[in-house]
């Protein structure tokens, strides 16, 4: 039995390179697949090298990542960023959408990635979603199935297969499954899946999230844990689109899973502070339960060695072969600038003003996804919000971080408001701002329309929907004022 379930696996490594144990346990239990995340990826070549070596240790295995663009870019250390789906969505031209995720593809495909685990198909129904943001194409299901469709038909055609996310949809909900139970409310809209499906993606990735079916509040179980509602899915979403339909478990140590679990009668671990299970304390029946379910792989952010045991204790660490650092081998920015140039050409040259005093307002640095705080500083360089700041510096005479640098007698009239998450329950912007300005907010799609109201209408209020270097290369420069 722990053998068939080992098949299911999809596990995560702990850096750039697999420690012996981790090189032991993949040699002994075989599984399905690795999922790479920005700690596993330093460059190009390590990144390539990396792949090559776990498919020569483990025959048949499937790499993959959560390389949607935009916040959830997990290999930009090598692969760069691709834009996000929002901006994509608002640009609204799926011949686009297309040539972005072939671009994406191709440099996937290119170091050794055999799945991506994008796009995202969710429609974000309710505007305040504290997961999804612009990780999905819009609010509009049409505009999101069409833009479903034109990503899967750009990955297939750079020869990555795709796993469709999050059914029965995360769009909806009002909470995040990383961390607590979560209901679909009216975020259970099947067409973007059932249409991605059709254009070739041979999978979907479930959410561990609390349907709308009926029952006592103690018996319901998230869709991953539910029997019933799986068949009924695949039966669903097979037809007459998939051969092989697979279902992708949710990484299974999100703090979501835990009620559920506790009340299946399995013994539920103590979480750290990030209300994540540590994957090695789960219990056989933690999985058991998941693949009793009909969830066909598991995904995992680490190595479950408490229940699958190595049966010998590994030997030396492997040997690393360092790779010089390199960004990547020539792919071309087209796509990818295109769709950001554009973006900007939607901002237009109102923001930018080289005689202003810019207030930055950043929320950014306590998101989950964590992307714009990047890893280039934990390294000793410079992340992201730091290259930000500096490009900022050229548009305006100043850029500041605190309200308090200005001098009493002058009000800020250029404000950037940043954040992947809904902005923190605000009833005004404080004290320090003139009566009208123009406020860029970058991140979560929920910002411009909570601006609008918090600044009045004598503020244009602008929006992109991402915060890294490249969406501001190129912006314009502004006017002297």
């Amino acid at each position: 039995m722990s053998r068939d379930l080992a098949a299911r696996l999809v596990v995560g490594l702990e850096g750039v390179w697999p420690t012996a144990f981790e090189s032991a346990w993949l040699a002994e239990w075989q599984p399905a697949g690795v999922i790479l995340f920005s700690r596993n990826v330093d460059n190009y070549n390590m990144l390539r090298d990396l792949c090559s070596f776990l498919h020569q240790l483990v025959p048949g295995l499937e790499i993959m990542a959560d390389h949607e663009g935009g916040p959830v870019s997990q290999l930009a250390a090598a692969l760069g960023r691709p834009p996000c789906a929002w901006s994509l969505g608002a640009l609204d031209d799926v011949g686009l959408t297309a040539r972005v995720f072939e671009q994406t593809g191709a440099r996937l495909f290119e170091v050794g990635i055999d799945r991506v685990l994008a796009p995202v198909a969710d429609a974000l129904t309710e505007p305040h979603n504290p997961v999804i943001g612009a990780r999905s194409f819009g609010s509009d299901p049409t505009l999101v199935t069409r833009h479903t469709v034109a990503a899967v038909t750009g990955l297939l055609e750079a020869g990555v297969k795709v796993c469709l996310k999050h059914w029965p949809g995360h769009g909806g909900t009002s909470g995040d499954s990383h961390l607590v139970e979560t209901s679909v409310h009216q975020g259970a809209i099947p067409a973007p899946f059932e249409s991605g499906l059709t254009a070739g993606a041979g999978a979907v990735m479930v959410g561990h999230l609390l349907t709308d079916r009926q029952g006592d509040a103690e018996d319901v179980l998230p869709a991953t844990l539910d029997r019933e509602f799986i068949a009924n899915s695949k039966r669903q979403l097979g037809r007459g689109h998939v051969e092989h339909l697979l279902f992708f478990a949710d990484d299974i140590t999100m703090g979501a899973l835990g009620p559920a679990m506790q009340r299946l009668g399995v013994d539920v671990p103590k979480t750290p502070e990030t209300d994540l299970f540590d994957p090695g304390s789960l219990p056989m029946a933690w999985f058991e339960q998941l693949a009793a379910a009909g969830c066909d792989r598991l995904l995992i952010r680490g190595i479950p060695g408490g229940a699958f045991p190595l049966a010998v204790e590994p030997g030396s660490r492997d040997a690393v072969a360092v790779s010089e650092s390199v960004a990547g081998s020539g792919f071309p920015e087209g796509p990818y600038a295109e769709a950001r140039q554009r973006s900007w050409a939607t901002v237009g040259s109102v923001f930018p003003d080289r005689a202003a005093d810019l207030l930055w307002m950043d929320f950014s640095r306590s998101d989950r996804w964590g992307a714009a705080a990047g890893q280039d500083a934990a390294k000793g360089g410079d992340g992201p919000l730091e290259t930000i700041h500096a490009l900022l510096s050229r548009m305006f005479h100043s850029v500041s971080m605190s309200p308090d640098d200005n001098p009493p007698e002058k009000l800020w009239n250029r404000l950037l408001v940043s954040s992947h998450r809904p902005l923190p329950q605000m009833k005004d912007m404080g004290d320090g701002l003139a009566s009208r300005g123009v406020c860029l907010v970058l991140g979560h799609p929920s910002l411009k329309t909570d601006l609008e109201g918090l600044l009045g209408m004598d503020w244009k209020v602008v929006a992109m929907y991402d915060i890294a270097p490249e969406d501001l290369i190129g912006a314009p420069s502004g006017p002297e004022s």
